[in-house]
């Protein structure tokens, strides 16, 4: 039966693997521009452009708060709009041209401008592209708890925007250090010149815009089926009562906290990265890309084996386990190079230990960010039963907040570190004064140890398993079939 002709019979078509991996194509652009604000935007506005780091930390801190109050009001919107083509759509396709817009005007300001004519563009480039991320993130995966509903299908269909975040972020990383901002022979070019930095951001800002038009395209057809908002008059239907409703629930607690304590920990790695890289460890961006590589590879292995994982261990108790093993992996070379016992920079050993630190990172991110996901969705079911209204987009808007705060984050608590060790402009690879090698490592380590294991402690408050979840769809289902609900007639619309 076409799909057509399903609108018409009522029959809902079912989202299966290849529109779950349209779906999750979307969270590409989430990756781009996450990884690229986090990796090169201190290193692009401090190293090629001038800028102190404490500048860029002031104008990402304004942008933060502004998202602080961005998020929920567009999550609350699209929980509440009404459209022909539903609640979220709309918001999803008028995303796409604003945010390859602004990511390409980000890395090519006109030349010439002084300091802080620089920063008022950074200011409104990030503005313009938080704005339109927001715009089509929050919607986006506000989608996945209506498109499957099963508690192991929801941890599938994350996982298909999990991983191609991931890899996305990793593309950035490779095609940026090997490609566009490739080192030649004569020591020229690298990622601290801007020549690269054109060809980079235009192929990127393509890039975005064409997965958001795919992601939301292979989606367009569940339209006439997808939940309708509350009428007015009913239960819920403002802000603040749904706003409530969610503060009122443990595990929604719960997982915006985990969710703010993990970005700040992932923003100060990412937003360090290359820092460490270059300077710490001394390796070239061949090896850098190689790594990223082998990241990707982990990401894979991590997307192929989190339903086991989740089945096996629970989706909680997968979560703890991965973010204890992740923080492990990540905290153990730094900390033995700082007591003197790591191999020399240059070695093969040393290059060894940290190929398998990125192959482990990946595996580890991905199967911890897919059962966070996957328990935030159970989330929205559990404040249903307890306020009577789904508000998927406020509920995610927290989720999207912190996601962008690791690009954020990243970038404040980096330059905040930077700025303290007095890190100097132009540095060479192997030419740091030691001591603010050492001192890089030294603040580095107990920020992303302490947010980590605070991360950690929460989710043990968090309660919603197999068997809550289950019995909370039946409530809702008893629920809809006693009001006898009815979705508002809308104009199906196909592409």
């Amino acid at each position: 039966m076409s799909n057509s002709e399903a609108s018409r019979a009522g029959e809902r078509p079912t989202a299966g693997f290849i529109t779950q991996a349209l779906y999750g194509l979307g969270a590409v652009s989430s990756g781009i521009k996450m990884r690229a604000l986090s990796a090169f935007l201190l290193l692009y506005y401090n190293q090629v452009l001038g800028l102190s780091p404490t500048s860029v930390s002031v104008v990402i801190t304004v942008i933060l708060v502004f998202d602080a109050i961005c998020d929920p009001v567009v999550g609350h919107l699209s929980d509440r709009f009404r459209s022909p083509w539903g609640r979220r759509h709309p918001f999803m396709y008028l995303s796409a041209a604003p945010l390859a817009v602004g990511f390409f005007l980000l890395w090519n300001p006109p030349g010439g401008l002084a300091d802080n004519v620089l920063l008022a563009w950074l200011f409104g480039c990030l503005l313009l592209i938080r704005v339109a991320d927001t715009f089509f993130e929050l919607p986006s995966a506000a989608l996945a708890p209506e498109l499957v509903e099963d508690y192991d299908g929801r941890t599938r269909i994350v996982n298909f925007r999990i991983f191609f975040r991931t890899i996305a972020g990793l593309l950035v990383t490779v095609l940026g250090l090997e490609v566009f901002m490739r080192e030649r022979p004569d020591g020229s070019g690298g990622a601290t010149e801007s020549a690269g930095y054109f060809g980079f951001s235009l192929t990127m800002s393509l890039i975005m815009f064409a997965v958001i038009l795919i992601s939301a395209a292979a989606t367009h057809r569940f339209i006439p089926f997808l939940r309708r908002p509350t009428p007015q008059g009913r239960s819920g239907g403002t802000f603040w009562a749904d706003t409530r409703g969610i503060l009122r629930n443990r595990s929604a607690l719960v997982m915006l906290g985990v969710g703010g304590f993990q970005s700040v920990a992932a923003g100060a790695k990412t937003g360090l990265d290359l820092y460490f890289g270059l300077y710490f460890w001394e390796l070239s961006q061949a090896q850098l890309s190689l790594m990223a590589t082998l990241g990707a590879a982990g990401a894979l292995c991590g997307a192929l084996t989190v339903g086991l994982v989740s089945r096996k261990l629970g989706k909680r108790r997968g979560t703890i386990t991965c973010y204890t093993l992740g923080l492990l992996n990540g905290v153990i070379p730094i900390a033995l190079r700082l007591l003197d016992l790591m191999p020399r920079n240059g070695s093969d050993a040393l290059f060894a230990i940290l190929a398998s630190e990125a192959f482990f990172l990946g595996l580890f991110y991905v199967m911890s960010a897919v059962m966070m996901n996957s328990m935030l969705a159970d989330v929205v079911e559990d404040v249903a039963v307890g306020t009577g209204q789904r508000s998927e987009g406020l509920l995610f808007s927290a989720d999207q907040f912190f996601t962008k705060a690791v690009s954020g984050l990243g970038v404040m608590v980096s330059g905040g570190v930077l700025s303290l060790i007095a890190f100097p402009r132009d540095a060479k690879p192997g030419a740091v004064d030691p001591t603010m090698i050492y001192g890089l490592g030294l603040l580095y380590l107990p920020t992303v140890i302490g947010m980590t294991l605070v991360a950690i402690g929460l989710l043990f408050l968090y309660k919603i398993d197999r068997k809550q979840h289950e019995r909370n769809l039946a409530i809702l289902h008893l629920n809809e079939a006693d009001e006898g609900h009815v979705q508002p007639e809308l104009v199906p619309i196909t592409l």
